[in-house]
This record gives structure tokens, C-alpha cells and sequence, in this order.
């Protein structure tokens, strides 16, 4: 899945409240988060998936550490792991204990420069087979601040059989309100192009 957006489109809202409702809902899967630096996970996945799990309110059934930094499902010991680009050994030799690895989320995917690091990930996690009704997923979120970028050229100008892409915008974001939506029609009449990608999420 592969989701482009402008800002407060509502993309890793949606995505951190889907990931919390199918690791509780899909016994044995585990979930890997990757952003291109280790630390700015604590203010933005990790805060967004406790964010999730308190909208839902199962918050009581979730043990969230900063150190090391992951999220345990009580009940079942599932795990939702996060990781950086900056460590990329690391990041491949990542691996659960219990049950399979089947679901990454890259986020703010827009800063992985390279394409080859993005290779490296998907050659390595998640690997082997996985039992039905269980499956493997890539997540992709992130801004399209550049037409150039790899992110175009490899999922939105070729089509392929396994690979879904979503646009979406902060019109259909239920959680602004209308202060939140001023600054964006402040941005449409003051910088239409910008408007254009940090509003509507289409590519700079």
C-alpha cells in the first residue's frame, strides 16, 4: 500500500489506528516501523500508534516502552518494533519471537533519498512463508514534495499487480477543525503551489 498526502491528510492517522486494529484482530502478525532516523520515531509513529490505541481504548491492553522502543500486545505478546534507516544492518536483522514479521510501515517515506535502501528493506523484512489467513504487507506514507522522486517513478508511474497506491487530502480529514482548515485556505489564495501538495497532496 503505498498512500501520498498532503499535510493533515489524515494518512498516519488512519494508517496507526489500522495497524493497532489488525495486529489485535490477526493473532501471530508483528509490525515493523521504519523512518530514515531512529530518533524521530518517539514524536511521531510511536506517539501516533498510542494515540490509535487510546482512540480505540485498549490503551490498558498495550505495554509501550521508549527503551527499548516498542509496543507489546499483552494478551498475546505480538510487537510492533521500530527502526531506522540509519542503522541499516540493523533494520535487516530484525525478527520476532513469537509469530511472523508480515507488516512494515514506512513512514515519511519522501526522506529515504535512495532507492537502494528501500531495496535492502524489501529483500530482508518481511522474509519467509507465512501460514493462511496470515499475508505480508508493505505500508508507504509520505508527502510528494517532488515529482523526481523515486516514490513516482517506482509505484505511481508503473502498475503492478501487487501494489495498491491512495492520494488523499485534509478535506476529508474528520479530525481538523476549522482553525486547522484556515491556515490551509490561507495557504490557497497566499501560495497556490504549495496549496497544491501540502493541501492536496498531489506532486511538486
Amino acid at each position: 500500500r503505498v498512500l501520498k498526502g498532503g499535510k493533515g491528510s489524515k494518512k498516519s492517522a488512519t494508517t496507526a489506528l489500522n495497524f493497532i486494529f489488525r495486529l489485535m484482530q490477526q493473532k501471530d502478525t508483528n509490525l515493523l516501523v521504519v523512518r530514515q532516523i531512529m530518533n524521530t520515531h518517539r514524536d511521531s509513529t510511536f506517539a501516533q500508534l498510542k494515540w490509535a490505541q487510546e482512540r480505540l481504548g485498549v490503551s490498558d491492553l498495550w505495554n509501550n516502552t521508549v527503551s527499548p522502543m516498542e509496543m507489546v500486545y499483552k494478551p498475546t505478546g505480538q510487537k510492533i518494533i521500530f527502526r531506522g534507516f540509519d542503522d541499516v544492518l540493523k533494520l535487516a536483522s530484525t525478527t520476532v519471537s513469537k509469530g511472523y514479521l508480515n507488516f512494515v510501515w514506512i513512514e515519511e517515506a519522501f526522506e529515504i533519498s535512495n532507492e537502494s535502501d528501500f531495496e535492502k528493506l524489501d529483500l530482508s523484512v518481511p522474509r519467509g512463508k507465512v501460514p493462511p489467513p496470515l499475508y505480508k504487507q508493505t505500508t508507504i506514507t509520505f508527502n510528494p514534495w517532488s515529482e523526481g522522486h523515486w516514490l513516482k517513478k517506482r509505484f505511481f508511474d508503473t502498475k503492478y499487480q501487487d501494489v495498491e497506491t491512495f492520494s488523499t487530502n485534509y478535506l476529508i480529514n474528520e479530525f481538523l477543525d476549522e482553525t486547522d482548515r484556515l491556515v490551509f485556505e490561507r495557504m490557497k489564495k497566499q501560495n497556490p503551489r504549495k496549496y497544491q501538495v501540502a493541501g492536496l497532496g498531489n506532486w511538486g
